[in-house]
């Protein structure tokens, strides 16, 4: 931030760190609520399906969720690269929204109460994937406690995020 005093600059650092905090955290307290991010998401998970089709049915069904995460956290890391921890904290809060989002979706297998753009519940990525279409063997049981891991690994992601976007200015 040229031209600005150090006090300015982070002035507007946690300004903008608390935005991001403003627009990212009602999406992880509440991932099925709708946030300013779940179009983007929502976009990045089509498009998983799409890139991993040629791949085989399993990794076309999880090509969604990968992506949907990968995005974020590939531009995350691109800062990191860079040396610039402070946009690659506050894109890391888009990861941890965007986990949460993936955590709902999992969570929801058993059930498929989840609206998808499809209309048909049998096409809920995560009920195949856990076999819910084969009463003999699936594991829907899974879906729980995988759904709550991710959920765990979303609020990492907010711990970490907001550590790499005050790093800086705690040295």
């Amino acid at each position: 931030m040229a031209g600005l005093s150090p006090r300015a600059a982070l002035a507007l650092r946690l300004a903008g760190l608390v935005l991001a905090l403003l627009v990212t955290v009602p999406g992880i307290l509440n991932p099925l609520r709708g946030g300013v991010l779940d179009g983007a998401n929502l976009i990045f998970h089509e498009a998983g399906h799409v890139l991993l089709a040629w791949a085989g049915e399993t990794l076309m069904l999880l090509g969604g969720s990968l992506m949907q995460v990968a995005v974020p956290l590939a531009c995350a890391a691109a800062f990191l690269l860079r040396g610039e921890r402070y946009p690659a904290g506050i894109v890391g809060l888009w990861l941890a929204q965007s986990l949460s989002g993936v955590a709902a979706y999992i969570r929801d297998a058993p059930l498929r109460q989840l609206d998808l753009i499809t209309g048909d519940p049998d096409t809920h990525d995560w009920w195949q994937l856990l076999g819910g279409w084969n009463p003999l063997h699936n594991s829907l049981g899974l879906a729980d406690p995988l759904g709550r891991f991710v959920t765990f690994l979303a609020f990492v992601a907010v711990i970490v995020s907001v550590l790499l976007a005050v790093w800086d200015d705690l040295r």
